[in-house]
């Protein structure tokens, strides 16, 4: 059966984040081969490689290189770099690439036992090999420390002029304002503010772009709170384009009061508590418009009135995650902010939240009004007593919900039988995903225990899938939201 190119394009491209099926494309025919290759080698790396996977995707790159650039790599006495003949290529592989890592070229030379005093000539010509006047860029990632002044490389405009997407910190401040120039179409950055002596570049950057629409910046602890409002500032300028905002910091509700376009809001991470500006009180958030926020993860230490936060989204909520910097907070607070959630997020898909024994009740509530949560992660106290939970669980779970991130404490032995009776009476329910954190346990025998009563009702097909020894943070699992830097 013979497909027109355009339709192979299409299924390719349907593939995209499938290399296994569109591996297999590449041996059908050469039709079938020269549509697939652009679509494979768009974005190398975007997954997790083996050593041998990076060694054999360097010895490609390296295959690339022209004589110049050999004759430049073999004078200065680097001959072991080419570890294989070199052969022609099928397709100039480099001209498909639309996301440059930097880091992962980086990664790639260091197993290959190069000289420090060499690492800086073989970046050199792998920059002038990747920018080139048949590339253009569509994100890029730069690492930490990266001196390389890009914007200077010959087809730097064209190559990132096209720019949607950049990490990169404010460490070379001629790095930062030469792609500020160059790229004004960023719609997503990352950006770490390290250095706190100029941060000229990190303004102009940020101010230069027409449509950002995701930004998450971190300054480093120590830095001044006056640096810290004159970003603000700049991101002020942009707040009517920005959906998607990401701070370390903690914000207030006047800064917060421009971004009325907010799809997503993260504020102020746990390590940032000790440092803060005084908690946010928030008093004045009726003055505040967020009606199209979807996303809120923020510290519940930082923030006193997130229950206010939580009533102004006008019921559009699908995804709280309240963090805590390991002071739980008071059980009037916490009761608070259940009650806030239940009463105005009938649209709640995802939660993460600490809960407080005395208020099981509460989150009972939460489950009965938010029919359509869908994951949930329980934040334990010390001594908190899984009984009752794990039964207003099976009592009043929405239909919808089977996605489950546990926390136990160092000792589990009671709660074999709690977790035992919890999936006995989850029969006839969508069999669950979950993942349990057994970083802190003391008991191998326990913990094999454990995942053997987990293996027995995946048998079952109550379990669907479970991950053990997993961390605080959801993004390796099957939540609803799969965030990408892909474009």
């Amino acid at each position: 059966m013979k497909f027109d190119r355009d339709v192979l394009y299409l299924i390719s491209k349907n593939l995209q984040n499938d290399s296994i099926s569109l591996y297999s494309f590449l041996l059908v025919s050469r039709i079938w081969c020269e549509v697939a290759v652009p679509v494979l080698w768009k974005i190398p790396g975007r997954i997790p490689l083996t050593e041998k996977a990076e060694s054999i995707l360097f010895n490609v790159i390296l295959s690339h290189f022209s004589e110049d650039s050999r004759d430049i790599l073999k004078k200065q006495g680097i001959n072991d770099l080419f570890t294989e003949a070199y052969r022609p290529l099928s397709f100039n592989y480099i001209i498909f690439w639309r996301h440059l890592d930097l880091q992962l070229l980086e990664d790639m030379i260091k197993p290959r036992n190069v000289e420090e005093s060499n690492i800086d000539i073989i970046i050199n010509e792998l920059l002038k090999l990747f920018i080139n006047k048949n590339t253009k860029f569509l994100s890029l990632f730069i690492p930490y420390n990266f001196k390389y002044q890009l914007h200077n490389i010959l087809w730097a405009e064209k190559c990132f002029s096209s720019l949607k997407f950049l990490h990169c910190d404010n460490r070379d401040k001629n790095i930062v304002e030469g792609l500020a120039i160059i790229a004004k179409s960023i719609n997503k950055l990352i950006y770490h503010i390290t250095y706190l002596y100029d941060i000229s570049g990190s303004l102009i950057l940020i101010e230069n772009q027409n449509n950002l629409n995701e930004i998450k910046i971190e300054c480093r602890a120590s830095v001044q709170f006056e640096i810290i409002e004159i970003i603000e500032k700049s991101l002020i300028k942009k707040a009517n384009t920005i959906q998607h905002l990401q701070t370390n910091w903690d914000t207030e509700d006047k800064f917060l009061s421009y971004f009325v376009n907010l799809s997503s809001l993260e504020i102020g991470e746990y390590f940032w508590y000790k440092y803060s500006r005084n908690k946010t009180n928030w008093c004045h958030l009726e003055k505040v418009s967020l009606p199209g926020l979807k996303v809120l993860i923020a510290n519940i230490e930082s923030h006193q009135n997130l229950d206010r936060m939580i009533k102004i989204t006008n019921g559009h909520l699908r995804e709280i995650t309240l963090t805590h910097s390991g002071i739980v907070s008071d059980a009037d607070y916490n009761r608070r902010l259940i009650q806030a959630i239940y009463q105005n997020c009938p649209n709640l898909r995802y939660l993460n939240m600490p809960i407080k024994e005395q208020n099981i009740p509460e989150f009972e509530r939460l489950l009965i009004n938010c029919q359509n949560l869908n994951g949930l992660i329980f934040e334990y106290e010390m001594h908190f007593k899984y009984k009752s939970l794990f039964e207003i669980l099976i009592r009043s779970s929405p239909i919808s919900l089977y996605k489950f991130k546990i926390y136990f404490n160092r000792k589990f032995g009671p709660k074999f039988k709690l977790l035992k009776s919890f999936f006995e009476n989850w029969k006839d329910r969508h069999p669950m995903i979950l993942q349990i954190n057994m970083v802190n346990f003391e008991d191998r025998q326990e913990m094999d225990k454990l995942k053997e009563l987990v293996k027995k009702y995946e048998i079952k097909g109550i379990v669907q899938r479970c991950d053990f020894d997993c961390f605080y943070y959801y993004e390796d699992f099957d939540w609803i939201r799969k965030k990408t830097d892909v474009y």
